[in-house]
């Protein structure tokens, strides 16, 4: 069977249902395909900051379980390059505000809320068994696809949006469909697909949930229970966290996924992320152990390099699938969220004109998240190669606030990005 869209989106996840509320709001025919049901498990500790909530076309204000108006920031102290992974909390920096700085939510909770308000926008949602194959023509693009009784179909549509994250087919059907670039169509198999492009890389993290009820009445490092803590001793080329959630505790441990010797993104010295590490910091935090609690412990790849990325043909990525989670923080679903939108804006604007407008069209609406990610990218460098000089510039008071404003607000302004280098500058 044939079926015609305006709009052909792979993922049903905040970048897919950005593009799919958009695409659905101004009258166009857009269908998301999902090969999960929804509410489905997710990791991810799921902080909404001031921007991620100012990006959402609807409040989620019936998902949110806490809000945060202060950061704590942790480090090992000197002793870190020594291998310490023991916070120091006489080293810890403070970030308050009378605003929101992010609000918390559970991500199962939030996907299926976005998920019900695209439907109710006039979004489409078909569940899938997997990818075939995807065919790139002058005009269109044709995806074959299975469903879960065996059964195919393909659909068509001028644009297909690929947003279905790190772990998903579309990024590599992507680069098989620019490997054979000249030909008369393009055809990209997902039984014989490439590997990652070059500007492609990984970063990993593992998560538990444990109860409020279930910790010591004092937790033994100190932290305060309802403590946002994001904790840079614990790993290198990454940090552990505390999001304190409605009726428990969000812990977890990611980094960058390090290469062959070790090294992660722009040589940055990186540890794995194992189970073993978040049992230990989680008994080193909260003084629990995560099988005594019968905690829920998952794992989730995020995908970075997004600054990297160059729009080309009829298949535009969004969110994880193009690398868009920001290097520094590991934020995600803002960067999922602007580039589904960025992307229904491009196949809006010229979802029926010829490939090169419409890569154009979508480059130039990714261009301020890139350039964000692109600071993000340096940023991350020189903080994981040395955490100890980046605090040092933490606690220079006119970057602490411009950190935050970041963190929470982005990087709206050339002034900012001017700002922070300058300052980062002095402290050496």
């Amino acid at each position: 069977m044939d079926l015609s869209y305006d709009v052909l989106i792979a993922g049903a996840g905040p970048a897919g249902c950005a593009a799919a509320y958009d695409l659905a709001s101004a009258g166009r025919r857009p269908v998301m395909l999902d090969r999960r049901t929804f509410p489905r498990p997710k990791a991810c500790a799921c902080g909404l900051t001031r921007k991620t909530l100012r990006a959402l076309r609807y409040s989620v204000e019936p998902v949110v379980e806490r809000v945060g108006r202060e950061v704590v920031l942790q480090e090992a102290g000197p002793r870190f390059q020594e291998g310490a992974r023991v916070a120091d909390k006489t080293c810890e920096v403070r970030l308050r505000t009378r605003k929101i700085i992010c609000a918390m939510a559970v991500r199962e909770r939030f996907d299926a809320f976005c998920l019900a308000q695209t439907l109710a926008a006039g979004a489409e949602m078909k569940k899938i068994d997997g990818v075939v194959a995807v065919r790139e023509f002058a005009d269109c693009v044709e995806l074959d696809v299975t469903l879960a009784d065996g059964s195919a179909e393909t659909l068509r549509a001028p644009v297909l949006i690929g947003a279905d994250g790190s772990n998903g087919q579309m990024r590599r059907l992507w680069a098989g469909l620019e490997a054979r670039t000249g030909e008369a169509f393009l055809e990209s198999r997902a039984a014989d697909v490439p590997s990652e492009p070059d500007w492609y890389a990984r970063g990993f993290a593992l998560e538990a949930t444990v109860p409020f009820d279930a910790l010591p009445e004092r937790l033994p490092a100190g932290d305060a229970p309802h403590d946002l803590v994001f904790d840079f001793a614990p790993i290198a080329g990454g940090y552990g966290w505390l999001f304190p959630k409605g009726d428990h505790i969000n812990v977890g441990v990611g980094g960058f996924v390090p290469k062959k010797g070790g090294a992660g993104p722009g040589d940055v010295t990186c540890e794995s992320v194992t189970r073993a590490l978040l049992e230990n910091y989680t008994r080193t935090k909260l003084g629990v152990q995560l099988d005594e609690v019968k905690a829920h412990v998952s794992g989730q790849h995020l995908g970075l390099g997004g600054d990297g990325y160059v729009p080309r043909g009829r298949v535009l990525l969004a969110g994880d699938a193009a690398g868009l989670v920001d290097p520094l923080t590991g934020e995600g679903i803002y960067s999922a969220i602007k580039s589904g939108q960025a992307a229904a804006g491009a196949a809006m604007a010229c979802g029926t004109a010829d490939t090169a407008s419409l890569c154009a069209a979508y480059a130039e609406r990714l261009s301020e998240l890139q350039a964000m990610l692109a600071f993000s990218r340096d940023a991350a460098r020189s903080f994981y190669r040395e955490p100890g000089r980046g605090f040092r510039v933490v606690r220079k008071r006119l970057l602490r606030h411009l950190m935050l404003k970041t963190y929470a607000d982005g990087l709206p302004h050339a002034k900012l990005l001017a700002g922070l280098r300058a300052t980062a500058k002095q402290v050496a």
